[in-house]
């Protein structure tokens, strides 16, 4: 099994002392197993500098969303009228290097250099936040436009999920938490909600997946045996959560590592399914050990269109798991 690792220092399945919590309870203070959390649609926000990246002005207006019950099952709420809730977050930080490091990965499934950019924002849509960086030979952030779309796309998107997935998810929390732990569960239980909402309606995986917070990791990272590690706080977004369970559901693994093959992945699935997305006819899916590309969503500014990007990702995931003989 290999480790896809986002930070410098060792990787592995981090334990947590004390209790940990299970179930698909909306609070922000409890883990959800494959629940979501719709608030009828949170604006971006506001783009916030990461440590890679220059500039980033605060995402100007935006009221949160009306309404929104909390979903079960692992399908998000519909409630909330898609036209409700906060005007487009405007601005939006660029991240800066751009240059993809030479390679592949290093260390233990590296996770990539920064998640610069400016947030994920819409109108009443799903707030993305920006990730730190990280080492391991993925691509730094290259700075992006923030996403588009909204409440409206993603409320259609989850109204009719073409598939039922089992993806699940435990967070382990100290037993006392000091401020730190308890800001970070804050932020990872609506980042893995909404993340196992869109592996659970767009895909029919089953996963059951642990997930803690380790203050020494430097950004997150996923593990096939079912580990997710958060570190920093610019890492804890749905986006970042989605890429996470990518690893633990195979991508990064020994049989995913045996079709890449100078730099592309081989697999006749994956390769079909990128066609059939881009519509290029001779489209190749670039790959490291750990990663793949484009879809991967190996930083936050490569979604530049919600909730298409995040379908497209499950899409990929899917055709990939075929290639590794495992099922969709």
């Amino acid at each position: 099994m290999v480790l896809a690792c986002a930070g410098l220092l060792a990787c592995g399945a981090a334990g947590g002392d004390g209790a940990s919590e299970t179930g698909g309870s909306s609070g922000v203070d409890a883990s959800s197993s494959g629940g979501n959390r719709a608030s009828g649609g949170a604006v971006g926000t506001g783009g916030r500098s990461t440590p890679e990246g220059s500039g980033g002005g605060a995402a100007s207006g935006g009221s949160s969303g009306s309404g929104g019950a909390t979903g079960s099952g692992g399908s998000p709420a519909s409630g909330g009228s898609p036209g409700s809730g906060g005007s487009a977050a405007s601005g939006g930080g660029t991240g800066a290097g751009g240059a993809r490091a030479p390679g592949g990965s290093s260390g233990a499934g590296g996770r990539g250099g920064g998640r610069g950019g400016a947030p994920a924002s819409g109108s009443g849509g799903m707030n993305g936040m920006a990730g730190g960086p990280g080492s391991g030979g993925m691509k730094p952030g290259s700075g992006g436009s923030p996403g588009q779309g909204g409440a409206g796309g993603v409320a259609a998107a989850f109204a009719n999920c073409p598939m039922t997935g089992h993806v699940t998810y435990t967070l382990t929390r100290s037993a006392q938490p000091t401020a730190a732990e308890s800001a970070a569960y804050d932020k990872i239980v609506p980042a893995m909600d909404m993340a196992v909402a869109y592996y659970n309606c767009f895909t029919g995986i089953t996963k059951a997946d642990t997930v803690t917070y380790n203050a020494s990791v430097a950004t997150a990272d996923g593990n096939v045996n079912g580990s997710i590690r958060f570190g920093s706080t610019d890492s804890m977004n749905y986006i970042t959560a989605m890429h996470e369970i990518s690893h633990t559901v195979g991508i990064g693994s020994s049989q995913f590592d045996t079709l890449v093959v100078d730099g592309i992945f081989t697999g006749t699935n994956a390769t079909s399914q990128l066609r059939a997305i881009t519509g290029n006819a001779t489209d190749q899916l670039h790959a490291d050990t750990q990663h793949f590309w484009p879809n991967g969503l190996n930083y936050t500014t490569e979604v530049t269109s919600v909730p298409r990007d995040l379908i497209n990702h499950c899409l990929m995931v899917i055709a990939i798991r075929k290639d590794l003989g495992m099922s969709p």
